[in-house]
């Protein structure tokens, strides 16, 4: 076999490993030998992400990508909740530490966590398996989950919150052009998952400020906790549909997918 291993800093946790995520992907013990990735020049901050960790993410480079499975995996757990856990190095089949170009940044919200607790690995396995079919299977459904992986790469809020609208917009648009698009996009949003439609017209409305060039630069600070507001719209969102698999299956076509709205 030929693994490819991924550090999960700043995960806490009492999970039992092995945990099998998927065929081909596990979580397990940390038993990285730095002696043996040593001769490739590995800095201070990289012997930290890889010694100072309790757990690894293990893909076998034979059965998917590892590029695909560590993005779907993480993916999983931001939508899980609020997680300080980051993927900043991967060690391929042949003992070279690579860092990762699109890593993983530190979530900045007050609430976030780096516990996971045993019995949610397996609502994780359920979101990675969901997102799996749901990435997959159709331009619109790839498109809003590759959105949806821009904005948790995101490294400043106003990325993050124009790709966690996009993602939402994807995910409710019509396939024809609309008018009213604001109106319809607050009221099928929040028909799915009942979020506050007062909240779900600012984020669309600050969205289009910033693709159209008026945002005032001065509301910052008021306008970061629109980022969060998006977000946690895009976890519920992604959430309901991607564990259960009636509404996965309803975006294979456009009529059964707007049924959902």
């Amino acid at each position: 076999m030929k693994i490819s291993t991924y550090p999960l800093h700043s995960l806490d946790s009492e999970l039992k490993t092995p945990f099998e995520i998927d065929n081909g992907v596990s979580i397990v013990s940390n038993n990285i030998d730095i002696g043996k990735v040593e001769k490739i020049n590995v800095s201070k901050e990289d012997k930290h992400h890889l010694q100072d960790t309790d757990y690894c993410l293990s893909i076998d480079e034979n059965v998917i990508k590892p590029e695909i499975a560590s993005l779907r995996f993480m993916l999983a757990c931001r939508l899980l909740k609020r997680t300080k856990i980051v993927i900043r190095y991967r060690i391929n089949s042949s003992n070279t530490v690579v860092k990762i170009r699109d890593d993983y940044p530190f979530v900045t919200a007050h609430n976030a966590t780096r516990q996971i607790k045993p019995n949610e690995f397996k609502k994780i396995k359920n979101l990675y398996l969901g997102l799996g079919k749901f990435s997959e299977l159709t331009k619109r459904s790839g498109n809003a989950s590759y959105f949806l992986s821009i904005a948790y790469r995101s490294r400043g809020w106003l990325e993050s919150l124009i790709f966690h609208v996009c993602a939402l917009e994807t995910l409710t648009s019509s396939s024809t052009r609309e008018n009213k698009i604001t109106e319809k996009f607050k009221r099928r949003v929040h028909s799915f998952i009942g979020y506050n439609e007062k909240k779900l017209e600012k984020i669309y409305n600050i969205r289009s400020e910033l693709v159209h060039g008026r945002y005032n630069h001065k509301s910052a600070a008021e306008n970061l906790k629109l980022n969060r507001i998006a977000e946690a719209a895009c976890r519920k969102m992604f959430t309901k549909i991607l564990l259960k698999p009636e509404y996965i299956n309803a975006f294979a076509n456009d009529k059964n997918r707007m049924k959902l709205f």
